[in-house]
């Protein structure tokens, strides 16, 4: 664990007639949008904890977006009425767009044209975020965005340019995007750009809040955990100027920081996982944004070593005393919010997948391969792994070909006051140098809190996950289809006769599945 200080100033007083005054921001928890899910991981503790709502019997799906991949979670407006998602289509085409919960369209950013016209394809890896007043704020691959409630834009300021070191996997598109912002503790809105740039500006304004400074990690390799299909993200799907990026960023290589930040209210501080300035390392950096006479201090409290690679958001603790965040190998690491100390690692097959936090401290992550969840205790023990083999074996029959099947798990979990949702594959798998899924079947899948038991197929999906499941206030669920399994595994097509009884693999389709609950049922 390393630890230093990184002094940068900047003016908080604003000229007025007369003399000079001292702006009071509003703090973060008068900021967030309540309209039940306001950021990527529902609310700044990347928790996605969602207390007092029940599951309904039976669900009303619609799907809006086909044909492209869509790998955020959509967010709220304040009275939760209107949800926001995000796109990563190629030019000519809008990337951020506005739906009534009943499935209208009702507004769509201005398609892009050029790198500084409209909202780009780095979008499909940035939520929005929603403040009270309903102003979205949204990265693309080298802008920043303001939009007021009615889609007209509030501002748009550039974020940091590329640096000569740094990786591009786009000719035309210089690359150095926000992985969806945070709203500080003042109200300010935060973010850390793929190479590490820290970025604070003014929420009315956009003015800056900080002059440049870059995260001190080195860059990393390209993840090579999970090779990245061919096919991954194809026939437009997401423009092919970013495939690359998009896979690399989804597993935390080529890049220093690829994820969301989590920030404690109470104390103020910030959460990152990026690289370490050790080789072959990742961190997990606690950052601190102290007022000083004239400005702020951007101060690193403190800079843990960890394994490299984590695509995975930092998640607190609900007491905020603990962050929990996994490397692209499965260690799964507990970190003393304060101090930045590693209580406890625990060895798992954890996904480079944000894990959710329950009510009752346990933390639970979704793994690459293996049993598709696993629960750890507060204190660092294994609570159980999942069992989801009935369900599967209740979708799918034995194949003398294939074998089993098997439930693969393929999205962030998100907690209820008695199950926990994670998005399901249901297929056959064959290793031939390496795991191949074979997806017939998906459905979003209640698992037991208590026991890792898979209880039901609560909807079925149109296409694999990929991404988050939200959950609102009255019920409504909604699944980003992100397409990572069904792309990848295309030109399996040609050999589905392997499929027992005359079954098909599941095609992409992309899009966002909103399901209603269906009320008296």
């Amino acid at each position: 664990m390393i630890g230093f200080r990184l002094l940068v100033r900047t003016s908080c007083l604003l000229a007025a007639a007369g003399g000079v005054f001292f702006v009071e921001p509003a703090r973060a928890e008068d900021v967030y949008s309540p309209g039940g899910w306001s950021t990527l991981h529902r609310g700044p503790g990347n928790r996605k904890l969602v207390e007092g709502v029940s599951l309904r019997e039976s669900y009303r799906s619609w799907l809006a977006l086909e044909g492209a991949s869509v790998l955020t979670a959509p967010v709220m407006s304040p009275e939760g009425r209107v949800l926001h998602v995000t796109t990563g289509q190629a030019a000519g085409a809008s990337n951020l767009h506005a739906y009534s919960l009943e499935g209208e369209l009702l507004w769509q950013a201005e398609a892009w044209s050029s790198p500084t016209e409209g909202v780009d394809p780095c979008a499909i890896l940035s939520s929005p975020i929603v403040d009270r007043a309903g102003d979205l704020y949204l990265g693309d691959c080298n802008q920043l965005f303001a939009f007021h409630p009615d889609g007209s834009v509030k501002w748009v300021v550039p974020l940091p340019p590329v640096r000569e070191e740094d990786w591009q996997a786009s000719e035309r598109l210089p690359i150095n995007a926000l992985t969806t912002a945070i709203f500080t503790r003042e109200g300010f809105v935060f973010g850390v750009t793929n190479f590490g740039d820290v970025v604070l500006v003014d929420r009315e304004t956009g003015r800056s809040a900080l002059p440049p400074v870059r995260l001190p990690g080195l860059l990393p390799p390209p993840a090579s955990a999970v090779p990245m299909p061919d096919a991954v993200f194809a026939n437009g799907l997401v423009d092919p100027e970013i495939r690359t990026w998009a896979w690399q960023l989804l597993m935390g290589g080529s890049m220093r920081s690829a994820n969301t930040p989590a920030v404690n209210l109470e104390t103020g501080r910030i959460f990152v996982a990026a690289t370490s300035i050790r080789p072959g390392l990742g961190a997990l950096y606690g950052l601190d944004l102290v007022p000083t006479g004239d400005g702020f201090a951007l101060e690193i409290a403190f800079a843990t070593d960890m394994g490299l690679g984590s695509g995975s958001s930092p998640a607190l603790s609900p007491s905020g005393d603990q962050v929990y965040v996994s490397d692209e190998e499965g260690l799964f690491y507990a970190v003393d919010a304060e101090t930045g100390a590693i209580r406890w690692q625990v060895e798992t097959k954890a996904a480079s997948a944000a894990a959710a936090v329950g009510a009752n401290g346990d933390i639970y992550a979704l793994q690459a391969y293996g049993p598709s969840l696993i629960a750890i205790t507060a204190a660092g023990e294994v609570r159980w792994q999942s069992d989801l083999e009935a369900l599967a074996a209740a979708r799918l029959p034995s194949s003398w070909l294939l074998g089993d099947p098997v439930p693969i798990g393929n999205g962030n979990p998100t907690v209820l006051d008695d199950v926990v949702l994670v998005p399901v594959v249901y297929g056959y798998e064959t290793h031939l140098g390496r795991r191949i899924p074979w997806p017939v079947e998906s459905a979003l899948v209640a698992v037991d809190l208590e026991t890792g038991v898979g209880v039901r197929d609560v909807v079925a999906l149109e296409d694999d996950s990929t991404g988050i499941t939200a959950v609102l206030p009255d019920g409504t669920i909604l699944n980003s289809l992100g397409t990572a399994i069904t792309s990848g595994v295309t030109p399996l097509t040609r050999l589905e006769w392997m499929l027992p009884g005359k079954r098909q693999l599941l095609r992409s389709r992309g899009g966002l599945q909103v399901s209603r609950p269906i009320e008296g049922e």
